[in-house]
């Protein structure tokens, strides 16, 4: 948006409702069902400690996007997830396999 990329779940969350109410709303009455947001999953582990929480940012907005969302779909590219650790793909699939378990019982379609 205006203010750049959404990284907290604040950010993510009320930029998908805005858009949300304006796709829905009485100018565009797009149906919520076709409506899919990528809530951008995050690089962890980084050595920044302000992205430490990007993955708990993700799993956090997918719940509240889809309870005031109704009937949205949600997508994230995974494979950022763990870009800090390219070439190590044990670690990679063992953190994408937690964070897609919490992530999908969140609402990750």
């Amino acid at each position: 948006d205006e203010d750049g990329q959404a990284a907290t779940s604040e950010d993510k969350i009320r930029i998908c409702k805005r858009a949300f109410d304006l796709m829905v709303g009485p100018k565009i009455r797009f149906n919520p069902v076709d409506i899919v947001f990528d809530l951008n999953i995050l690089t962890i582990c980084t050595g920044m400690e302000e992205h430490n929480n990007y993955g708990v940012d993700f799993i956090n907005a997918c719940k509240e996007v889809k309870r005031i969302c109704p009937g949205c779909k949600i997508s994230g590219g995974l494979s950022n997830l763990s870009f800090s650790f390219r070439g190590l793909e044990t670690i990679r699939e063992a953190m994408h396999s937690v964070f897609l378990f919490h992530a999908i019982q969140a609402g990750l379609d």
